[in-house]
Parts: C-alpha cells; structure tokens; sequence
C-alpha cells in the first residue's frame, strides 16, 4: 500500500544544512494501523507530509498503491492525493465561514459528479463521523471535538484508501481524543490503511494498531517496533 524506500530530506539554509529525515524505510500493508511515535522535531509530521505528497524528497522513493508519488508534479500529485489519501490535521484546516457540510463537501468539487452524487457522499460522510447533527453549523461555531469530527468527514468523504492523521489529538481533550480514537477503530475495521503521526500517550496501547514505530531526530530507532 505503501512503500518508502532510502528516503532523504534535507533542508538548505543559506550555508548551514539540516537533515530531518535520513534513510527511512518503511513498507506499510493494506489494512495496518502505524503508530509513528516521536517527540516535536523527530521527523514524523515531515515523513507523514512525504507520505500524502505535501513535500518532496531530497532523494529516495514514495510509493502508493505502486504509483511514485514523491516523483509525481504538484498537480498530478494534488490527483492522486484526491483519490486515495484523507487527511486529518492537528489544526483542523476549516474554513470558519462555511457550514460543516460545505467544508465536507469542498474535496468533491472538482470530481466531476453531479450534486445529488457529492450530496450523498457528504450524507454518508457525516454519518460515519458522527457529526451529521452539526451539518449547517458554521465551523466557527464548532467545539474542538466538533471540528475534528468535521475533519474526519472531509478525510473521508471521496471514500480514500489510506487516511493519514497528523497529531490529530493535539487540541483536544481526553475525552474527546478517546472518541477521535473509537473512530480510527472503525475505519480499521473498515479495511482502511491508517498512519498516525503523534506524541500522545493514548495511542500507546490502542488495540488496533499494527505497529508502533518510534522516531527520533529523522530517523527510525532499530530494535523497539513494537507488534500490538
């Protein structure tokens, strides 16, 4: 589902270089759950962004369902990202001034289907994330817990393969976190490919993560992936 392979990133700063990611490897399966596990700085969100095609590498591959993405042109990249990755993010990324439903319904513009068909998807959208109560709120009048459940509805609303969530439980509270969480665990059990980049204790023992791999300062730490 995916693969990396020898992955680089460096960043240029007038005379000074810095390597934030050195020589990942990494091969992901349909239908696992990976826990990246690292402190602020230790190179998961930038792995995570190489992942949905965000950023490139400085060198080394990223591929998904086969397809090089990390080679791929912003706009193809931007294609295929629509068809196969959602994205959860740790600040949401909503646009206050449209309701739940707009925001939800935003990937889907340019798919080409008619409104009863985007309709529908955003209908079923809203269901699974629990949030179909709050479809004509604005998203400033949204709780913290209501705004990721609106992310979640957008990550999942042209029906991706792989969902990527970046610190997802950074602005909630634990309550809300635990119910972030119950939903990653029915998108698993729904076939979903799932990567979590996080620091959060609570997806330490989550019972259906696959792996927990530990990052620090760019790289994979050998020797504590752990099985659940």
């Amino acid at each position: 589902m995916i693969q990396i392979e020898n992955l680089y990133k460096t960043f240029q700063h007038e005379n000074t270089s810095t390597t934030v990611l050195n020589n990942i490897n990494l091969h992901i399966q349909q239908g696992e759950c990976i826990i990246l596990k690292g402190v602020s700085g230790s190179g998961k969100t930038t792995l995570l962004s190489m992942m949905a095609g965000l950023d490139k590498p400085s060198s080394g591959k990223i591929l998904i369902e086969g397809e090089p993405i990390s080679k791929l042109p912003d706009l193809f990249a931007s294609q295929l990202r629509a068809k196969k990755i959602g994205m959860i993010f740790q600040h949401f990324n909503l646009f206050d001034h449209l309701s739940v439903r707009e925001n939800v319904m935003i990937p889907l513009i340019p798919s080409g289907l008619n409104i009863n068909e985007i309709n529908q998807k955003v209908t079923q959208s809203l269901n699974l994330a629990n949030i179909s109560h709050k479809k004509e709120a604005l998203a400033s009048h949204l709780s913290g817990g209501e705004k990721q459940r609106t992310a979640i509805a957008r990550a999942l609303v042209a029906n991706p393969n792989i969902i990527l969530c970046d610190e997802p439980t950074a602005n909630l509270d634990r309550t809300n976190s635990l119910l972030f969480i119950e939903i990653l665990k029915e998108l698993h059990n729904l076939g979903k490919t799932i990567v979590v980049a996080t620091h959060d204790p609570l997806f330490d023992n989550v019972s259906f993560s696959n792996t927990i791999i530990p990052m620090q300062e760019g790289t994979i730490v050998e020797g504590t992936v752990v099985n659940e």
